[in-house]
């Protein structure tokens, strides 16, 4: 399978991202709304249990509303999503490490680990909206750090707006 194929393979089995896009954005505010309302450590819980509902979340909407399957089989791209997963969890190890010193951190770090990841899905899908989200997570995620009175819910919940805004002018063409 050639690099253009497997990603047109992708872009058509997870509807171009936009179904995961959208439930990582909402998994955000919602993570940042129990901040809000909780306490920072259950909107940490809620960003850690939300995030692994992500994908199977994302498959059941691309299969529900928008009549998509998995990708072919031995799909490299796939495979090079699952991978990517790795850097993710390191820089959620990375963020609940430093929580006791820096908890405000938190949701900077994530955002800055999952605009990094999407940076890797301008490959996987071969769509240059992945670079400019991932880009805009990551500067969400460096003002954060450097000016700290943003709070962590309002980080949270810019991460979210920001991936859901990118999620509708993503999944809008693909449902015509």
């Amino acid at each position: 399978m050639h690099l253009g194929e497997a990603q047109r393979d992708m872009r058509h089995a997870y509807v171009n991202g936009g179904a995961g896009i959208l439930v990582s954005g909402l998994v955000w505010v919602v993570a940042g709304l129990v901040t809000y309302n909780v306490r920072l450590p259950a909107g940490m819980v809620a960003l850690f249990i939300g995030g692994v509902l992500i994908h199977p979340l994302s498959l059941l909407l691309a299969r529900k509303f928008f009549r998509r399957g998995r990708p072919r089989a031995h799909n490299p791209m796939e495979m090079l999503a699952l991978q990517s997963t790795a850097f993710l969890i390191i820089g959620l190890v990375v963020a609940y490490l430093v929580r006791d010193t820096y908890g405000e951190w938190f949701f900077a770090i994530a955002l800055l680990t999952v605009g990094g990841r999407y940076l890797v899905f301008q490959t996987v899908y071969g769509m240059r909206v992945f670079m400019v989200l991932g880009g805009l997570l990551m500067a969400t995620g460096c003002v954060a750090i450097l000016w700290p009175a943003v709070p962590p819910f309002a980080v949270a919940l810019v991460g979210g707006a920001i991936e859901i805004i990118c999620a509708a002018l993503i999944l809008a063409p693909a449902k015509r």
